[in-house]
């Protein structure tokens, strides 16, 4: 081998072991910065399950919370209320069937909202409470310091008490009764809140019949007395998918000849019935007779037309 030859592989024998160097260097140097990684890596975790637990267990505090602040169903605290306004008028501490009758409407909205995880906000819940505090401002049988002083009690202690659970319950009540709008689409106003009152009622003696029953023998409360029944004859004009509409007075020939409208103003007379329990045969032009019970409110456009629940109907004379 020359001279050149052997210094060539000196050179190449330095030249290897500088690059071995290096990449014994690099190699120390990556380890040491992965290892750097690992160590941040796991510190971000540490914190991120920290931080995570943190926010669980505030969510449960407040969900704890929540249900600490929502009222009873078939709350007695309401029913005292009732009580003492009964007494202010009857001077013997009884309780009135309407005014059980009043709470259990109440009671049962309420119990169908919650069933159905209807929760109010608390904005709403304030607004439902100032204007109850309102309402209870303007009585004047009792008066509201004449309530305080029979309670022995303050206005904020009254509000505690009393007033935020009615708030609670009627903002409750408010948000199922807008979802309804949804479920009878196409209805008018007083029918929808017809069968959301008669699903609420079913729903309430289903689940708390015992409850209501122990209530009932609690306050001495009579049984409720059958209702007056009363009929209305006429000539289905209208039906639609949860009422139809009765005219009283009119005539084979002028259906299909005259509107809706034209008729109604024509006899002075128009009421909608819900459309629950009829025969499926039921058309337009029918002659029918509705027994109903009471009236369930009017329409302020419509002066002649009105609303009222029902008991049976049937078919007098097909069109």
């Amino acid at each position: 081998m020359s001279k050149v030859d052997v210094r060539v592989v000196r050179d190449l024998s330095e030249s290897k072991k500088r690059v071995m160097a290096n990449v014994v260097q690099q190699l120390e140097q990556r380890d040491e910065k992965n290892s750097s990684k690992r160590w941040q890596y796991g510190v971000l975790t540490i914190i991120l399950n920290v931080c995570l637990g943190l926010f669980i267990l505030n969510q449960y505090k407040d969900n704890l919370q929540q249900a600490s602040n929502i009222p009873p169903v078939l709350d007695e605290r309401i029913i005292e209320l009732q009580l003492q306004k009964d007494t202010y008028f009857n001077g013997k501490k009884r309780l009135y069937r309407a005014s059980f009758d009043s709470f259990l409407y109440l009671e049962s909205t309420f119990a169908n909202a919650q069933s159905r995880k209807f929760i109010p906000s608390l904005e709403q819940v304030e607004k439902e409470l100032e204007q109850i505090m309102e309402d209870f401002s303007y009585d004047t049988m009792p008066t509201m310091n004449e309530r305080l002083q029979m309670l022995q009690m303050t206005e904020e202690e009254f509000i505690a008490t009393y007033g935020m659970s009615i708030a609670y319950k009627m903002a409750s009540v408010n948000l199922l009764m807008e979802a309804s709008r949804a479920d009878y689409i196409n209805t008018s106003d007083q029918i929808r809140t017809w069968f959301v009152e008669q699903e609420a009622m079913h729903y309430l003696k289903q689940h708390y019949r015992k409850d209501i029953a122990s209530l009932q023998e609690k306050y001495r409360l009579p049984e409720k007395e059958s209702q007056m029944m009363w009929k209305r004859s006429g000539t289905v004009l209208a039906i639609k998918e949860h009422e139809f509409l009765v005219v009283s007075g009119v005539f084979d020939n002028e259906v299909g000849q005259l509107s809706v409208d034209e008729l109604v103003q024509k006899h002075s007379n128009g009421t909608w019935f819900p459309l629950v329990d009829v025969p499926k045969t039921l058309s337009v032009g029918d002659r029918v007779e509705v027994q109903y019970s009471q009236a369930i409110g009017n329409d302020g456009s419509q002066p002649f037309i009105d609303f009222k629940d029902i008991v049976e109907m049937k078919i007098v004379k097909e069109y």
